[in-house]
């Protein structure tokens, strides 16, 4: 599945793009994930995952494979398996980044960045079919703070410091929100 988020950031172009090259900073902001091992534009970490009451925890590895600062574009592929199941999982993210002035205008000496952010997410090997709809929705607030820690200067906390239930990576809100989801789906397939 594809999802698009885009979001403007309080940073200038030149901070965001730092802090995005510096793969121990993208473990620490994205919910639920943790850098274990950088080695060049390789890395080696975990995460841990919610699916409504599920919990699962996958290791992986990945690399930064796409760095051109002058277009602002960079791009991040990584691949985990599940610990304790079958269940794999692929992503594929590409971040462009455009400075904006105070007045909202594309700007090279922006104060300000628009981030667009583009993941190619794949879930082998799980009994559940989730819509993109749903994943979309659900990652939405959780793109939106990562994007933000991305933006802010200084160091940002170890996740192991603030570790608890809202660090993981919530997929989805509730157990009824995802069942309730899946009924509209499959509804909607009847349907076609």
């Amino acid at each position: 599945m594809r999802l698009g988020h885009e979001q403007e950031l309080d940073a200038p172009r030149d901070v965001v793009w730092a802090h995005f090259m510096d793969l121990r900073r993208i473990g620490r902001c994205f919910p639920g994930a943790k850098v274990t091992e950088v080695d060049g534009d390789d890395f080696v970490g975990e995460i841990k995952a919610k699916l409504g009451p599920l919990s699962m925890y996958f290791d992986g590895t990945g690399s930064m494979v796409e760095r051109d600062e002058d277009a602002g574009r960079a791009r991040l592929t990584a691949s985990g398996q599940e610990r304790h199941g079958l269940g794999r999982a692929t992503i594929d993210i590409t971040l462009t980044l455009h400075p904006v002035d105070a007045d909202g205008d594309d700007d090279r000496d922006g104060d300000r960045t628009r981030a667009h952010l583009v993941t190619d997410l794949v879930f082998l090997g799980f009994p559940m079919d989730f819509g993109t709809g749903l994943v979309q929705r659900a990652s939405d607030p959780l793109i939106e703070r990562f994007l933000t820690c991305m933006s802010v200067s200084g160091p940002v906390p170890d996740a192991e410091a603030e570790a608890d239930d809202d660090s993981s990576l919530d997929l989805v809100r509730s157990a009824t929100d995802l069942f309730g989801s899946l009924r509209r789906d499959r509804r909607e397939r009847k349907r076609r």
